[in-house]
């Protein structure tokens, strides 16, 4: 989704849609990475026509070092890009969740984006 992309384009970490993927150069993740999906729905209807969508972005942030830092800047920069925070979850009790399985913390966010309906609309 060309609007994630957009809003993060200057966090400084890589954002990837769906899953981060090992390349022949990288086959280690970096430090910091985001994998994100997202699912429209239809918000609201006139005279039998869709005027408006709402877009939830599931976007996780993947992290080697505490991702307090770079938590901030997403939400910042998501919400510059006119998104609105549902949730935001790192599932750990006063501090960031610790995945010992594969050695990185991570925090979840659920976001929304309204648009109306356009001719070039989802």
């Amino acid at each position: 989704m060309r609007q994630v992309q957009q809003a993060l384009q200057n966090v400084g970490i890589p954002v990837m849609a769906g899953v981060w993927r090992a390349t022949s150069p990288n086959q280690n993740p970096p430090v910091q990475y985001i994998v994100y999906s997202s699912t429209t729905t239809e918000d609201a209807h006139q005279d039998d026509g869709v005027v408006s969508f709402r877009t939830y972005v599931y976007l996780n942030l993947w992290s080697d070092v505490d991702p307090t830092e770079a938590a901030n800047q997403i939400r910042n920069a998501m919400y510059a890009a006119g998104f609105s925070m549902v949730e935001e979850s790192d599932k750990g009790y006063n501090q960031p969740a610790y995945d010992a399985a594969t050695h990185q913390y991570t925090v979840q966010w659920t976001w929304c984006l309204y648009e109306e309906a356009t001719a070039d609309a989802p």
